[in-house]
């Protein structure tokens, strides 16, 4: 459910903008800041959180985080002006970083074995489910009671926190260091690659800066991780076949989900619905994805994690065709079978790529490495929204869609030409995590 929330912060928000814009005096590209600046932050601080969760344990991080991520939303709501608001939003997004990152974690310390993939699998559909809600629950907030309310939905997650609390781990990983270094470059690229895909609301200079500074710093990261392998970049997952292949997901995954929640609602929306209406016809697809774990869940178990992220990219890649179809008859059918297909893919590929990569990297390091993981999927939301709603407007939607189907069959192909002498079933390593008795103590 905190998972969930924390993309709220964005499908929620993007359908209040035009009501937000007229309140401010707002012109839309401006009023889409409001969201972006969020997901810029939320994809940099997941690296930094990931880490921090194995120096000081999962615990009192992900507490700071929600709390941050709580006050910085509620001044967000209070606030009259476009400067005011994109900075909170942005600490909003610094402080939600923290709940992918570290339930991520969270997952993996305190559960093992085939448990360990059924539980990922429920924790990922659960998520998307409420991601999923994230359009009606903005459409019906912001009729009766303005884009506000909307903005402090993460308040919502003090609710959670008490349920969870207990069983947070806190244990700390011993050798687990900071590497503040590779985490400012890690930030630069991430930020670089944010801003090169906004030449449409920020300009073409910025734009050119943020393309800039992904080239320049990128190769230093992946230099500095054979200098520093136990950086904030874990060496061992550049180094692993499968978890390189896994980061592929993270994008495919994501920017396929985030394209949609563009292309949906606007091709919806163009023939006359209210955005009420678009958000009541995506319950069916969050009602699946309750249902989705009884399908995911032995799946994993079965596949491995390496064969789930095929059988899972390829579903994407379906969703994406569906969903093109839908946008090219403008017709609901089609658009809601490719978000019930899609669910269900993210059901499946996330949490097998989040089994692959943590069982690759040495436990003092499985924190950052979801973190890391945890910033990929981030940036690949941005990519398929910014690549649906840029390309969208020069080339159309259909074309645009297609353009991302791209992504998950350049996944589905890495993965099909994964050599089979990797063991595909995720097992515990010869370090066994500590029993689930001891996390929790």
């Amino acid at each position: 459910m905190l998972f969930g929330v924390t993309g709220l912060g964005s499908a929620a928000v993007a359908v209040v903008l035009p009501v937000l814009a007229a309140d401010l005096d707002l012109t839309p590209g401006r009023a889409t800041l409001v969201v972006s600046c969020y997901s810029l932050a939320l994809a940099v601080g997941s690296a930094v959180y990931g880490r921090l969760g194995d120096i000081l344990g999962i615990r009192g991080p992900l507490v700071v985080g929600i709390a941050i991520m709580v006050t910085a939303a509620c001044a967000g709501a209070l606030t009259d002006s476009l400067p005011t608001l994109v900075a909170a939003r942005a600490l909003q997004g610094l402080g939600a970083a923290a709940v992918p990152a570290l339930t991520l974690a969270a997952v993996q310390a305190v559960f093992e074995g085939d448990s360990r993939a059924r539980a990922m699998a429920t924790y990922a559909a659960v998520g998307a489910t409420v991601n999923a809600l994230g359009p009606v629950v903005g459409a019906m907030l912001v009729e009766p009671l303005g884009w506000r309310p909307v903005v402090a939905i993460p308040v919502a997650t003090l609710l959670l926190l008490p349920v969870v609390w207990r069983d947070l781990p806190t244990r700390r990983q011993p050798g687990a260091t900071l590497d503040a270094a590779g985490a400012a470059l890690v930030a630069v690229a991430a930020v670089g690659a944010v801003l090169a895909l906004q030449a449409a609301t920020l300009g073409v200079v910025v734009a050119l800066v943020g393309l800039v500074c992904l080239v320049v710093a990128l190769p230093v990261v992946v230099l500095r991780s054979r200098r520093r392998p136990d950086g904030i970049v874990p060496a061992v997952m550049i180094a692993d076949p499968a978890s390189r292949r896994s980061l592929i997901t993270a994008i495919s995954l994501s920017s396929a989900w985030f394209g949609m929640l563009v292309a949906v609602p606007t091709t919806l929306v163009g023939e006359g619905w209210s955005g009420v209406s678009v958000g009541l016809l995506l319950v069916p697809c969050a009602a699946a994805g309750l249902v989705a774990p009884r399908i995911t869940g032995p799946a994993l178990v079965r596949l491995g994690p390496a064969r789930a992220q095929l059988v899972a990219t390829l579903g994407t890649a379906l969703a994406l065709l569906l969903a093109t179809l839908g946008v090219g008859l403008v017709s609901p059918a089609p658009l809601v079978a490719a978000t019930v297909v899609l669910i269900v893919s993210f059901g499946l590929g996330q949490p097998a790529m989040t089994t692959l990569v943590a069982d690759a990297v040495p436990l003092a390091s499985r924190g950052g490495a979801l973190g890391l993981l945890t910033l990929v999927f981030l940036m690949g939301g941005s990519l398929g929204a910014a690549a649906v709603g840029g390309l969208g407007d020069a080339i159309g939607l259909t074309w645009a869609l297609l353009v991302v189907t791209v992504l998950p069959l350049s996944a589905a192909l890495a993965f099909a030409t994964l050599p089979t002498a990797r063991p595909d079933r995720p097992a515990d390593p010869p370090r066994a995590d500590p029993s689930p008795t001891q996390e929790i103590s």
